[in-house]
């Protein structure tokens, strides 16, 4: 029975830091692309969402990597996600800003 809970804690934990790692850390390069969707997007706001992403949205389910929706999804499933998890609209917007930017999927 021991085993099985040691196994059992170790999975999980192999599993959470998966999901942190496919969160990818925003670069200048990053707030350029976003900025084309999001004129006054900065390099802390794409942190605030990275961080905002991590800390909610990994609470009820675990996180997709940002490349996983395209926009239109994206901007689809945060708002009702957002409400569920009572997110403000700041922190809210912050998280879109930050999915949509890093899923690699903006219009140069």
């Amino acid at each position: 029975m021991k085993k099985i809970l040691i196994i059992s804690a170790i999975a999980f934990l192999t599993a959470c830091t998966a999901a942190v790692k496919m969160t990818a850390n925003p670069a200048e390069s990053d707030v350029e692309r976003g900025s084309k969707l999001f004129p006054a997007l900065t390099l802390n706001a794409l942190n605030e969402g990275k961080l905002a992403y991590e800390s909610n949205c990994g609470k009820c389910h675990g996180l997709f990597s940002p490349a996983k929706f395209n926009e239109a999804k994206w901007r689809k499933e945060v708002p009702p996600m957002a409400k569920k998890a009572k997110i403000n609209a700041n922190t809210q917007n912050l998280i879109l800003q930050y999915v949509v930017t890093m899923n690699g999927a903006v219009v140069k």
